[in-house]
């Protein structure tokens, strides 16, 4: 099994099913991987699977990033509804786009055709706290370092908060109202 798969699985439960990237010319084509059965009951985790071959950039560092997304959810009883397959699949395109990775603190809004009236409307990049401190990153067969990055859910208020104050002003609000991130009905913070 390869090494981000297994990765994955410990954390994320088992894979179950996935959705097939859009193939782009000289690039690999990134999936999307469900999961479930993991370490938290009745929930469904997602992650990207082939981004992490790219190598990505980020201003203020130097070389390059190698980078997989995850996000979960409670739920759902229906994953073909979920906005995660969609929204991973739109962010990991625009990753290969730019050549540019999504790291914590950084905010992508999401266009109305992924977010299909949910009222959460951008993705924020986290470490995954609720998660071993492990699980943040893994050494592929290659020998590349893979940095694994948390997509949460947010409101255009909470991305607001992000904008106006900070990442680090952002997740101290987080903490201080300590919402269920993996709840898609949660109560927003903004």
């Amino acid at each position: 099994m390869p090494l981000l798969i297994d990765h994955l699985e410990r954390r994320l439960g088992q894979l179950t099913n996935g959705w097939k990237g859009t193939p782009r010319e000289g690039l690999p084509t990134v999936n999307v991987a469900c999961f479930a059965g993991g370490v938290f009951t009745e929930t469904t985790g997602y992650a990207t699977v082939g981004l992490s071959r790219v190598p990505l950039h980020h201003p203020g560092h130097d070389g390059h990033l190698f980078l997989e997304f995850i996000a979960a959810e409670h739920g759902p009883d229906d994953v073909s509804s979920s906005l995660f397959p969609r929204a991973l699949e739109y962010v990991a395109s625009r990753c290969l786009d730019t050549r540019e990775a999504v790291l914590r603190g950084d905010v992508t809004p999401l266009p109305e055709d992924v977010v299909r009236g949910s009222r959460f409307t951008c993705l924020y990049a986290a470490l995954p706290v609720y998660y071993d401190a492990d699980f943040k990153s893994v050494i592929v067969e290659n020998g590349d370092p893979v940095a694994i990055a948390w997509l949460i859910p947010v409101t255009s208020g909470e991305a607001q908060i992000v904008a106006d104050r900070g990442w680090s002003e952002f997740e101290s609000e987080l903490l201080k109202h300590d919402p269920d991130l993996m709840d898609m009905n949660r109560k927003a913070i903004a």
